[in-house]
């Protein structure tokens, strides 16, 4: 690349640098195909940033023309680029040269907003960090045939959403030194594109780079760009997870992640509270033992005082079956101590707690739940959960929404892609339903189980998930796993007059204990509506 200017460049990366700011710059590439029209728009979306970036690297793979007239900020680097990842290595290259801190991935047909580089820029003021770490934000994307875009507000940073869907690299900031280490490492394979290489760098536990979010539009990008590349995403995940772990593409350009199986594999104790209502434990009971192929189980049948001589005709039936075990709860309904009093009597590693209204759809179900249940540092595991029409009643649970918790994209048509496929992938949550949740039984243990005393019928699952939270774990919701939800057909409505009463001293309990009235989620967003379950 030529010199010129390059001594003035690094005297202004070393003068932010004094004065304890850090540097940027940008990197497009223009491909063979790209329009120049298009790219000179985008550059042209750099050169216009309130927060100046330091230099503006230019990649292709030809020789260019009718790019902006000769600017001090624009460098055209040379050597030929094949590829977008190649042009970005060499941007890297160029910078770190320069001493520039982070590198800004531009791609053609994007744009960044005025203020995208201000706002990566005072993250960094105000935080401060032993490394610089990769940041990110929110972005728009530009609507077809119209000047009208649809926002993506992102949550915080989430590692096991990360290797489900690429929401970070078309809105990121790149630290120069953490990225360059990546392609000069001669024992590791280059990364083959952005997202890759973000994954590489913030996988490892106890090296890798931390991610941070900007809480500001970063990026307007093209329509559809978030969902497109499927097979490219896929297989860089595949790149960036051990070899055993099973890798495919998902719907609308996401990335179904299997981690392999422990073996041998762990015990799990299937916990299910009833009272008769034969037809749904009939249903529940029969798919858990006979339309589920996880070879090893224990159901545990919490009796909350059946009557029905039918019901109590088929608990002993059952109970031929060695797999089945009958616990008696003869006292009135208590969700949490009839779960809690069932955990008690479990031999399992692992508790799941079904409501006896599920319905099993897929053998594979309790399989995928604990998949996700035996990796390090992680809480509660939650199955997507459908109602009889086949619409969405759980896809995780969002602290917040309804000044309390609500069920995530509730009503939602199950093959829709919603919200950016939020129903599509595996990702963290703050909480899962207890109509279907996975634990282990020496985390349930550890925090107490569910309150008993002041959360017997509502809310005590999210109290559980929030309590294992506050332990560092995390826990997950899982699309792998669906199932059907015949929801409170047990047991009725919280609303309904004979439980009103009951339900507003626990929604009370919650919202003081985990100041639901307030707090923001950190997989919703401060600008989505919190009175709706559809992220709107």
């Amino acid at each position: 690349m030529s010199d010129a200017g390059s001594e003035d460049m690094s005297a202004i990366a070393a003068a932010r640098i004094s004065k304890g700011l850090h540097s940027f710059s940008v990197h497009i590439h223009i491909a063979n195909d790209d329009d120049c029209r298009v790219a000179r728009r985008a550059i042209e979306s750099a050169l216009g940033q309130s927060e100046k970036p330091v230099r503006i690297f230019v990649t292709a793979p030809r020789a260019m023309n009718g790019l902006p007239a000769a600017c001090d900020l624009v460098c055209i680097l040379q050597e030929p680029c094949q590829s977008r990842i190649a042009g970005l290595e060499l941007s890297l290259a160029a910078a770190e040269e320069l001493g520039i801190d982070y590198v800004v991935p531009l791609a053609v047909g994007a744009m960044l907003p005025r203020h995208s580089l201000a706002g990566y820029a005072a993250f960094n003021r105000e935080q401060r960090h032993e490394r610089l770490p990769i940041l990110f934000g929110d972005q728009l994307e530009d609507l077809t045939h119209s000047n009208a875009a649809i926002g993506w507000f992102k949550p915080l940073w989430d590692q096991r959403m990360m290797l489900s869907q690429d929401y970070i690299s078309s809105a990121c900031a790149l630290p120069v030194s953490p990225a360059r280490r990546f392609f000069i490492k001669k024992d590791v394979q280059a990364p083959t594109c952005i997202y890759e290489l973000i994954l590489l760098m913030s996988l490892p536990p106890d090296t890798g780079v931390s991610v941070e979010k900007v809480q500001r539009i970063t990026m307007r990008t093209v329509t559809g760009d978030w969902c497109t590349d499927g097979d490219a995403r896929s297989q860089a995940v595949q790149n960036a997870v051990p070899e055993n772990a099973l890798v495919s593409a998902g719907p609308f350009g996401t990335v179904q992640l299997r981690w392999p199986l422990p073996q041998p594999i762990p015990k799990v104790s299937i916990i299910v509270a009833t009272r008769d209502k034969l037809e749904l434990l009939q249903t529940c009971v029969e798919g858990v033992l006979f339309q589920t192929t996880y070879p090893d189980i224990e159901l545990i049948i919490a009796d909350n005082d059946s009557r029905e001589t039918a019901t109590l005709e088929y608990l002993d039936e059952i109970l031929k079956d060695p797999r089945v075990r009958v616990v008696r709860w003869p006292y009135p309904f208590n969700y949490s101590a009839i779960n809690n009093f069932a955990a008690g009597h479990a031999s399992g590693e692992y508790l799941c707690l079904l409501n006896n209204d599920i319905e099993v759809l897929e053998p594979q179900w309790l399989e995928e739940m604990v998949r996700e249940a035996v990796q390090p540092g992680v809480g509660a595991v939650g199955a997507r959960l459908l109602y009889p029409d086949r619409t969405i009643q759980h896809a995780g649970v969002a602290l917040g929404i309804g000044n309390a918790a609500g069920h995530a994209h509730r009503g939602l048509q199950e093959d829709e892609a919603g919200y950016f496929a939020q129903t599509h992938i595996v990702r963290g949550a703050s909480a899962v339903t207890a109509a279907c949740m996975l634990v282990a039984k020496r985390h349930f243990d550890a925090v107490g189980g569910l309150d008993e005393d002041a959360l017997a019928v509502a809310y005590n699952d999210v109290d559980l998930c929030l309590k294992l939270r506050m332990c560092g774990l995390v826990n997950i919701y899982t699309p792998l796993a669906t199932l059907i939800h015949h929801e409170s057909k047990s047991r009725g409505l919280d609303f309904a007059p004979e439980h009103l009463e009951r339900y507003m001293r626990e929604l009370a309990v919650f919202q003081q204990r985990w100041g639901a009235a307030e707090v923001v989620d950190p997989w919703h967003h401060p600008r989505l509506n919190r009175q709706s379950e559809v992220f709107s």
